[in-house]
Formats: C-alpha cells, sequence, structure tokens
C-alpha cells in the first residue's frame, strides 16, 4: 500500500502540515493545483485528501474548501526525521506576495532530495530572529536556509550568526553578510533597477523618482541600482526625489496624512522606480485617489512581477524566479551539506518584462511601444 501514488502523496502533505509550510487552520491548494503541482491525477488527489481528513489532518468545508484541522494528531514516528536528515527554513514573511512559491521551491527540492523541512518565521523582527538561531543551533539540524531579519542593518545577532557559520551548513536568500562566508541565493538587484532605469530613458524620462526600503539589503542593492541607472545615463540624482520606508511602514506609506511627504518626492517626475511590486500594489490605487494617471502622468515601475491587484494595469517590472529560486536555494545547501568548503552562491540574472506603465514621452500621448 506503501507504494500507491495517493499514499505518497498524503504522506507528502502530511509533512508540509507537520513542517509549518501548511498550517492548522489554513486552506490547502484547490485539487487542480495539488494535480499540477505534484504531477499526479485529479483522483489520486482525491484519495489523498480522502486519506487525510479520515486520519483527522484536514477537515472539508462545503463551500469552502479543504483546511489544516485546527488540533493536529500526534505525528506518527515514520514522520519524524533524524536530525541529519532535517533542514531549518527561516523567512520574514510566508502567507502573501512571492515567500510561498519561494518556499514551494524550497520544499521541493528538499524532499526531492530525501530531506524534511522545518519553517520558521522571524517576521522581520530581530528579537525573533534571535530566538529562532538559538533554537536552530540547539535543535542540530543538517542545515539552514535564511533571509536573515533587517538585513540593511548592523548585525544584532552577529555572534549566533557566527556560531551558525562555524556548526551549521547555511545558505542565505536575498541577502549578504559582510565578514561571513555563507553562500547566497538571489537576484541581480543592482542590475535589474539599472535596467529599468535604462528603458525609462529611453522613453524620454529624465527625471525619475525612486521610493526605496531601507531596512532590508534588497532595498540598499535596488537603491543602489537606481543610481547606477542614472549615472550611465548621465542623469544627476537628487536626494529630494527619493522616499525611503522602512517594514513598519508598509501600511502607512501611502495614506492621506502621508500624502504631501509623497507628493513632495514626486514634484517634477514623470517617472518613479518602486522598490518592488508589493510596495506598487499599495501606490497605485494611492494615485488613483489623488487622480494621478498611469502612465498618462506618472509612469511607474516595479520588481519582482507579483502584482496582486486585478485592478492594476499590467506592470512593467523584473522578473522573481520565485519558485526556481527556491529549489536554486536548497542545491545550494545540499551542495555545502556534501562540500562545506564550497562557494554554492548563485545570482538569478535580471529579466524585465514590458507592459503598460510605462509612457513613451518622445511619442506624445502614447503608451510604451
Amino acid at each position: 500500500m506503501a507504494n500507491f501514488k495517493y499514499v505518497q502523496l498524503a504522506n507528502r502533505i502530511r509533512e508540509e502540515i507537520y513542517s509549518g509550510l501548511l498550517a492548522p487552520g489554513k486552506r490547502i491548494p484547490t485539487e487542480e493545483q495539488l494535480s499540477e503541482r505534484f504531477a499526479v491525477s485529479r483522483n489520486t488527489v482525491r484519495q489523498a485528501l480522502k486519506m487525510l481528513e479520515e486520519e483527522g489532518y484536514l477537515a472539508g468545508i462545503q463551500g469552502s474548501g479543504t483546511f489544516v484541522s485546527a488540533e493536529l494528531p500526534r505525528p506518527p514516528r515514520a514522520l519524524e526525521p533524524p536530525a541529519e536528515k532535517r533542514i531549518a527554513v527561516v523567512m520574514n514573511n510566508f502567507g502573501s506576495y512571492i515567500f510561498p512559491s519561494v518556499l514551494m521551491g524550497i520544499s521541493d527540492q528538499l524532499f526531492e532530495s530525501g530531506y524534511s523541512l522545518v519553517l520558521r518565521i522571524a517576521g522581520n523582527h530581530i528579537a525573533k530572529e534571535e530566538q529562532i538561531l538559538v533554537d536552530v543551533l540547539q535543535s542540530k539540524v543538517a542545515g539552514l536556509i535564511i533571509e536573515p531579519a533587517r538585513a540593511a542593518w548592523p548585525r544584532a545577532n552577529y555572534d549566533l550568526y557566527r556560531e551558525i557559520e562555524r556548526n551549521i551548513p547555511c545558505v542565505l536568500t536575498h541577502s549578504r553578510l559582510p565578514g561571513f562566508r555563507f553562500s547566497t541565493v538571489g537576484v541581480s538587484d543592482v542590475e535589474g533597477v539599472a535596467l529599468l532605469v535604462d528603458h525609462l530613458v529611453a522613453n524620454g524620462h529624465r527625471n525619475i523618482a525612486a521610493i526605496c526600503k531601507a531596512d532590508e539589503q534588497t532595498g540598499m542593492n535596488r537603491f543602489v541600482g537606481y543610481t547606477a541607472g542614472l549615472r550611465r545615463n548621465n542623469l544627476v540624482l537628487r536626494e529630494k526625489h527619493i522616499l525611503w520606508y522602512v517594514d513598519d511602514e508598509n501600511e502607512t506609506m501611502f495614506t492621506p496624512q502621508n500624502a504631501h511627504r509623497v507628493f513632495a518626492v514626486l514634484e517634477g517626475c514623470t517617472a518613479v522606480v518602486c522598490f518592488n511590486d508589493q510596495l506598487v500594489n499599495h501606490f497605485y490605487p494611492f494615485l488613483e485617489r489623488n487622480n494621478v494617471r498611469v502612465p498618462e502622468d506618472i509612469s511607474v515601475v516595479g520588481f519582482d512581477d507579483s502584482i496582486e491587484r486585478a485592478d492594476i494595469k499590467p506592470l512593467t517590472t523584473v522578473v522573481h524566479p520565485k519558485e526556481k529560486l527556491g529549489r536554486a536555494a536548497a542545491r545550494a545547501l545540499l551542495d555545502l551539506i556534501r562540500d562545506p568548503e564550497a562557494d554554492a552562491s548563485m545570482q538569478f540574472p535580471p529579466e524585465l518584462v514590458f507592459r503598460e506603465t510605462v509612457k513613451n514621452l518622445k511619442l506624445p500621448c502614447a503608451a510604451e511601444m
């Protein structure tokens, strides 16, 4: 029976429940999504879900879908892998944007390689990260994949990272830690934003603002890309056209009370480079509420290719590899487990997608071509 595909799939879903990838009370993917992800038939998915419902791991709600049970059965011993087969994954966010896709890539690659995943969420809080790193060091896992909290800040948890470096194979995502030998997997943020600036300049824009994130290393790298793009197009960097924000301001950046601050930065500009598409999800409605049209009044570009709102025009942006990056991070860690002296770092080259949010100023009243 253990060789039946639906049993194998049930084991996989059960493992993701206990790893934290599928949390209690959370709706699981649809039958169609599970069928596509695991390359099995819809009937195999139904059998696996039925088995898990009977065991008490899942609960189906008519008209709403299938959810992870609020109270889970005790995991079978077969689902308690030894420490040498457990990988700790620490993320700052999980529930939305690119992060679930990155995590799915990590999970799939580890599972295919015979490893299990233990998920922890730091929430971009240094104190939470401290406790998680202490737990990781005590649990003697085989390896660690982590996106450091507040990666642009000085290393408050320096001593713990140094102990990780000495004792546990570790791969960083989206960040580098100066002074450490950790391998890192990410996207070429600097060149990606520089290419966005090139594209804006090619469409006639010369006064280009930027909204930058100050507490993430990706934010600092993308700011460097913005300055590099201006410089190579012989444009002057003007600090008055740069709007800085931190993680805690995500929900307040574009409130009416902040409008004067935002428009002071945009004054005289025909285009703006946004830190990422998640920011655009808030920025675009703010512009609409203030009767500013995109791209007629101002052109907008982002990063990550992950717009979540259906009412936003198709955005010119840089593609984030998502699942591919997750898989690459997992493969890099497995390489380090085999050879601790290896440099498994990898950067995905930037890939731009040109859509409808850049106006070509060289063709009056025309959007980008």
